[in-house]
């Protein structure tokens, strides 16, 4: 019985970050906030062009990118929380550089024996994964990422 409440925890936590759905390329803005709601971030562009963020963690495993042109139609939707996105992710890239390419991080550490800071982004692989990316703390700059397995414990209290 432990075991299958186990079980039942986490796949509620996992269907947390499912529960978007994504926008339509075609929507325009206010169907995109009847579908998803109102954006975390709104990154505006100088051509009238806009970018709004949806992150679902720090329990969710995606952040949806929606690309909304100058004519409030949505021209792009990205899940940025991918290979190909973690992959532009370099050393000596600024906080705003990596927070830009992935949104918000689910989680933030401060490590200050080692003057680091850490984000956190959970996402799915095969496995469930956490996605991090080392900070100087003093220069504000990528140090080295990370991908790490992450662990489900089976806690018979969840």
């Amino acid at each position: 019985m432990p075991r299958t409440l186990a079980l039942i925890c986490v796949a509620a936590v996992s269907s947390w970050g499912c529960a978007l759905s994504p926008a339509r390329i075609g929507m325009d803005e206010a169907q995109v906030q009847a579908r998803m709601g109102k954006p975390e971030t709104v990154r505006k562009g100088t051509d009238g062009s806009q970018i709004w963020e949806y992150p679902t963690g720090p329990a969710g495993r995606q952040t949806y990118m929606v690309g909304i042109g100058p004519d409030r139609q949505v021209r792009e939707v990205r899940q940025v929380l991918s290979e190909p996105y973690f992959a532009k992710v370099t050393s000596g890239m600024s906080r705003e550089e990596v927070r830009n390419i992935l949104g918000r991080p689910g989680d933030v550490w401060q490590f200050p024996a080692r003057n680091e800071e850490v984000w956190s982004w959970r996402y799915q692989e095969i496995n469930p994964m956490f996605f991090n990316v080392m900070f100087d703390r003093t220069s504000g700059t990528v140090r080295t990422v990370q991908r790490q397995e992450e662990i489900l414990w089976m806690d018979e209290n969840c």
